[in-house]
Parts: structure tokens; sequence; C-alpha cells
């Protein structure tokens, strides 16, 4: 569960450049925040590294979220489900720490967006927002809700949820600022291209 994830902090926010870059590739363009005055990063890109475990199958996860599908992700552990005990259908949980020490990110489809929706209010929960944007978008299309804040282990959890759908992911960074590169490397598919 969220409160009790001792890991590290998330920031949330986009690079323009990042996000114009992959739209002219024609690929998979990375999930991008609303504009905020965010500090930039000097963190290179990700690079892969030699597993240490095997990739996450790719499942009907991976076709929402492509990163899943990298060698750096492996299947969730029974922590990733909500309060009240609702396990995702499939959750991955991915390794960044190329692109900041420590950095994860979970992805998840849930049964149902009710179930999506509670994991989202899990962090929502955890106290005050950190930051001030509450939508995340993809290609300048807003997707659903953020929530950006912080358990009392001083970890800053990001968790945003498509609107209408049973989707998730969460960003646990070392720092606010981290998570500004993390969510700059993060590919997410805008909800009208993913088959419900």
């Amino acid at each position: 569960m969220h409160g009790s994830w001792l890991g590290v902090g998330v920031r949330i926010a986009a690079g323009a450049l990042v996000l114009g870059s992959a739209a002219a590739c024609g690929g998979t363009v990375p999930a991008q925040a609303p504009p905020v005055a965010a500090p930039t990063s000097s963190l290179s890109a990700p690079t892969t590294t030699a597993a240490t475990s095997a990739p996450a199958a790719a499942g009907e996860l991976a076709s929402v979220f492509p990163d899943t599908a990298d060698s750096t992700c492996a299947p969730s552990d029974e922590t990733v489900r909500t309060r009240t005990g609702v396990l995702p259908t499939e959750a991955s949980t991915c390794d960044y720490s190329a692109v900041a020490a420590g950095a994860q990110v979970v992805f998840a489809q849930w049964p149902d967006q009710e179930a999506a929706q509670a994991w989202y209010q899990e962090t929502a929960d955890l106290g005050p927002r950190v930051e001030t944007n509450d939508q995340w978008q993809v290609g300048g299309v807003t997707q659903g809700p953020l929530y950006t804040a912080q358990n009392s282990n001083g970890v800053v959890i990001s968790t945003g949820v498509y609107e209408d759908l049973p989707y998730t992911w969460e960003i646990r960074t070392g720092t606010l600022d981290e998570s500004n590169a993390v969510f700059g490397q993060i590919r997410l598919q805008q909800s009208a291209d993913i088959a419900g």
C-alpha cells in the first residue's frame, strides 16, 4: 500500500523537448503534465542495463503501458493492492534508476475503474498536494486526474488514473525534481487509443 512504501519520492512534470521528439518520430508520445514552471533536470535518458529478472509478460498491460515490456520491469508483488484488498488484474513495477537513483514506476490494470480510482484515492488520502498539477496529459490532451503527495516516511508518490478506464501509473523517486526526469521518460497512451 502507498503509506508503507519505504522507497523514494516523486515529482511529475514533462519535458516539451522529449514530447516533441517522440511525436515527430511517430512513436508513442511520452506523458505530459499541464505546463508549469518546473525545474529542469540534467539527468540523461535511461539506458537499459542487464536485467536482474525477466521482463514482464507482454500482455494487455504492455499495450497500454509499452514500458512494461522492457527488461527493467517485473510483475509487481502483492503490496500493489487497494486498502480494501483489491488486487490489480495485471501490474508491473519498472526500475527507472538510470534516470533517478531508486526511481520506480508501477503500472497497473485494475478489475474495473472503481478499483483504479480507489488506488488513486489512496495517494490523495496521504495528505495535501505537494505540487499544483491535478490532471495529466498525453500529447496535450488531458487523460485523467493526477495527485502527488508525501507519505509519512517522506516518500513522494504521484499517481495518475485514466478517466473512465481501469488503468493507473504511479511514480516514486527520491525528490520532486527527479520525477520531472522520470515523467518525461515514461510512455503513456492517449485514452482514445486504448481498446476498451
